[in-house]
């Protein structure tokens, strides 16, 4: 992993405060670096206080994303996929959120810039297509003048010119009639047509990374393969990189170069699709590759063979077990370690990592692709 060069900035949300000390200020690096990667994050953390207690969301999450590169990142629900890429784009809630680590964009960091320079920015070249495309799109506006919003706020283009780029847009993300369906409100569209609308708004300025958050959920199977296929076209047009957040190892599987497994807010294992489909090396990615229905293999006698299930439930992410996460859940834990100490994550091969005591072990034993 890639160690953090200076000392992490806590962003607090306490703006009053912030702005009566005289506590040391982030250094920004004004200049972006033509040669860095697009995006990198070192050692992000974020945790949100409630009443119940503090809720430790993400704990230290690295990975980079380079430009025509896609990045998958997968695991259960809650497990700190979402959050990872609203702290990126600074669209936590300030007073709740406590955020530490750094988010580097072109080698420029942007963890606690001011919101008018995280504006210029945010939606310009860090674009995100959000889970829920209905409760995105504004109801009462039409799709098309929402897309020109998102044109008119980072140019100068004028409005018969925005009107024009707006149907191309349309018709570039596959929607039929785009001139006419620009008219239209978001409950005219179908649920396929309004997460490619959110695709058309995402990439109106050329962004240079996309973050997509559960772009297929609750889309059929044909529908699914229209939007990848978008995102797919989008990267060949505009060599932009692309975060793919999801929990269907079928999609990632497809279109992603990367993988990251998150588990209760914690990166378990990182590779390409190859390494970790084919190499698993954490119990939990073992276990989520196992629970994919397979139909070359069968009991002997012909019998299909029953999915397989990961037991138990997440750990609460207030009260997170001792050592490792997982350790409640797995079947290879081994009393005294796993549920003593938390596991690091290490190289078990080149550009593959796991966050196992035992993922040299889990690495060779891996012969045969599980999935």
């Amino acid at each position: 992993m890639t160690e953090p060069q200076t000392e992490p900035y806590v962003v607090t949300g306490d703006e009053k405060a912030a702005k009566g000390s005289k506590r040391r200020q982030v250094e920004v690096v004004e200049s972006e670096d033509p040669n860095a990667p697009l995006l990198e994050v070192r050692d992000l953390s974020v945790e949100f206080t409630t009443d119940d207690g503090i809720v430790k969301a993400v704990q230290n999450v690295s990975y980079t994303l380079h430009a025509k590169e896609t990045l998958g990142i997968v695991g259960e629900s809650g497990s700190g996929k979402t959050v990872t890429s609203m702290a990126i784009l600074g669209l936590l809630p300030k007073r709740r959120a406590k955020i530490t680590g750094d988010v580097l964009f072109r080698g420029r960091s942007i963890i606690g810039l001011p919101d008018k320079q995280l504006a210029a920015i945010r939606g310009k070249r860090i674009a995100m297509v959000f889970q829920d495309a209905l409760a995105a799109l504004n109801p009462v506006l039409r799709v098309g003048d929402q897309i020109a919003e998102a044109i008119a706020v980072h140019t100068d283009e004028q409005v018969a010119t925005t009107d024009d780029r707006v149907v191309h847009l349309l018709d570039l993300v596959g929607i039929p009639n785009p001139r006419d369906r620009a008219t239209q409100y978001p409950h005219e569209y179908s649920g396929g047509m309004r997460q490619r609308a959110m695709i058309a708004m995402s990439i109106a300025n050329d962004p240079d990374v996309i973050i997509a958050d559960e772009p297929t959920t609750a889309l059929d199977v044909t529908i699914q393969a229209q939007v990848l296929e978008v995102f797919e076209r989008i990267q060949e047009r505009t060599s932009s990189a692309l975060l793919l957040i999801t929990h269907d190892l079928g999609v990632v599987a497809g279109v992603t170069d990367r993988i990251l497994v998150m588990y209760a807010g914690r990166q378990v294992e990182t590779g390409t699709v190859d390494d970790v489909f084919y190499r698993p090396s954490h119990p939990y990615t073992q276990g989520l590759l196992a629970s994919l229905p397979r139909l070359d293999q069968r009991r002997e006698g012909g019998e299909r063979q029953r999915l397989h299930r990961i037991k138990g439930q997440p750990p609460s992410l207030i009260f997170l077990p001792p050592g490792c996460a997982f350790a409640p859940r797995c079947p290879n834990a081994v009393a005294g370690t796993c549920d003593v100490e938390r596991p690091a994550l290490r190289e078990v091969d080149r550009g593959h990592e796991s966050a196992c005591h035992f993922a040299s072990e889990l690495y060779e034993g891996s012969k045969e692709p599980v999935s």
